[in-house]
């Protein structure tokens, strides 16, 4: 009987663990038209990771972006002439990192 109640004990653990976990989406190439075109998907983040979101501007148009689980992550845009970079991170829900 104590088998039983410990495995019980163990399979609600993983259920609630995995409820918890930061779900993420993945793109490697997002075109203009933020149609994913390579590696589409979803991640989950490990411990210390975030959900991610990068997009490339030119002229104040989308060029491509990426999706991702990330470490290393900031919120902030960096221009450099007619170009800019725009970076989103969040951890605050799953699927925060939409485009």
């Amino acid at each position: 009987m104590g088998k039983h109640i410990l495995l019980l004990l163990l399979g609600l653990y993983l259920l609630v663990n995995s409820l918890q976990a930061l779900t993420c989406f993945k793109c490697a190439r997002l075109n203009s038209e933020r149609i994913c075109e390579k590696e589409e998907g979803c991640c989950q983040a490990k411990p210390g990771e975030k959900c991610a979101s990068l997009l490339v501007l030119q002229d104040g148009k989308i060029q491509f972006g990426v999706q991702r689980c990330a470490i290393t992550c900031f919120n902030g845009s960096v221009v450099n002439g007619n170009k800019t970079m725009e970076m989103n991170c969040c951890n605050d829900k799953s699927y925060c990192n939409s485009l």
